[in-house]
């Protein structure tokens, strides 16, 4: 509650041109910026580069996770075919 009151008193002290002042050169700041990079010549074309990379990357991701799940696969092939040979060995042996 006291650190609401000190900050709520804070903010009615800072003056009205102040607060105006900041956000003035703050967005100036930030018009300023959004100018340069969409003037930019080689804008869309750097972002078509970062697009193809992140697919890339993605793809090269999934083709891991692929092999992953078929090595997992297979391993599972053979434990299940163990399995079946073991059970056909006990029934017949019984």
């Amino acid at each position: 509650m006291y650190a609401a009151l000190v900050l709520a008193a804070h903010t009615l002290a800072t003056p009205a041109g102040a607060v105006s002042a900041c956000e003035t050169e703050k967005a100036q700041k930030t018009n300023s910026a959004a100018a340069v990079f969409s003037h930019s010549p080689n804008h869309e074309l750097m972002l078509e580069e970062a697009t193809k990379e992140q697919e890339k990357t993605l793809l090269k991701r999934q083709m891991r996770q692929l092999e992953k799940l078929r090595e997992q696969a297979e391993r599972e092939a053979v434990r299940a075919e163990k399995l079946q040979q073991l059970k056909s060995n006990t029934s017949s042996a019984g």
